[in-house]
């Protein structure tokens, strides 16, 4: 405490009538204490100076209060974040069914409108014979069987996002699978005049679903064969590398251009717009669900008026 305070301090405390106190003047708040000495007719006086510890609480406080506010604010902004990247897969989920229910309501008008067209024509002309009308009885045909196939795709999906489609794993000739799932084809290609050739190494020993393996086979031939001209080439090739069983499929087609090649595994998602060669753009969606189920990967290289080939790579276990 300075000297120079002393005295306007000592003068207001005089004035008090309490033994005890604090005391306010110009250089700040002072606690006291006093008491008089009877032998001198002398009063003693303590003074305590708490500016020094008031400033550092107020300092205190107020270093509290801002780092209170700034935690509160980055609280704030910190979950305002969290919470817009939670919801990201949710809004990305919720997008995709609509996008997904959208493409499916597309997806199943052609064949209806194609059958209810198709049935017009017969209505129109009762009074020719059945043999007449195959023509659109045959389309009637196809279009059911086209939605048929859509519709099973679509339980599949349906059934593999709710994890219900479950695998039936066993041990069986990888080989034989290839071979028992290509022969069916063999017809559908020839009548296109598009040669299917099939190669396979060794006997390969396989723990899987033996009937999803054939699936995923008979999707990628058929993409195969209906983006293959006529005069053209699908080869069908089984090796195993390491502990790798690599299976591919090659066309000789009109390619894929390098911007679709990263989408062509999405649902509904066809490279072709006009939809021309057929399908739903469902089948690599599942033949992807397969692989992946299958502990593998499946990816496609392609050039453009060269063709595409579907490499799947499946784990053996030896």
């Amino acid at each position: 405490m300075e000297y120079d305070h002393l005295s306007p301090l000592v003068q207001e405390t005089l004035k008090t009538s309490s033994p005890k106190g604090n005391i306010v003047i110009e250089q700040g708040e002072y606690a006291y204490l006093k008491t008089p000495v009877d032998e001198k007719q002398e009063t003693l006086i303590v003074f305590q100076d708490f500016n020094k510890e008031r400033a550092a609480l107020r300092f205190l406080i107020t270093a509290l209060g801002i780092t209170g506010l700034a935690c509160l604010i980055l609280s704030f902004i910190g979950s305002v974040f969290m919470a817009s990247r939670v919801m990201i897969p949710i809004q990305k989920a919720w997008q995709q069914q609509k996008n997904f229910l959208a493409d499916a309501s597309h997806e199943l008008r052609t064949p209806l409108a194609i059958i209810q067209t198709n049935l017009d024509i017969v209505r129109a002309n009762q009074e020719e014979k059945v043999a007449n009308q195959e023509k659109w009885l045959n389309n009637i045909q196809e279009a059911t069987t086209n939605m048929t196939k859509l519709v099973d795709s679509l339980l599949f999906l349906a059934r593999a996002d709710s994890h219900e489609q479950l695998l039936v794993r066993d041990c069986f000739s990888l080989n034989q699978a290839v071979m028992t799932a290509v022969e069916p084809f063999k017809p559908v290609a020839e009548s296109k005049g598009i040669c299917v050739e099939v190669k396979t190494e060794s006997a390969i020993s396989y723990s899987g679903d033996e009937n999803r393996i054939k699936q995923l086979i008979g999707i990628l031939l058929d993409n195969a064969i209906r983006h293959t001209p006529s005069g053209g080439k699908v080869a069908v090739h089984l090796h195993q590398a390491n502990k790798m069983a690599i299976l591919s499929v090659s066309d000789t087609g009109e390619g894929i251009g390098s911007e679709h090649l990263n989408k062509i595994f999405e649902r509904f998602y066809q490279v072709d717009q006009s939809r021309s060669k057929g399908g739903a753009g469902l089948g690599l969606a599942i033949a992807k669900w397969i692989v992946e189920n299958h502990h593998g990967t499946i990816s496609a290289s392609s050039s453009l008026n060269e063709g595409t080939t579907m490499i799947v790579k499946l784990p053996v276990e030896k």
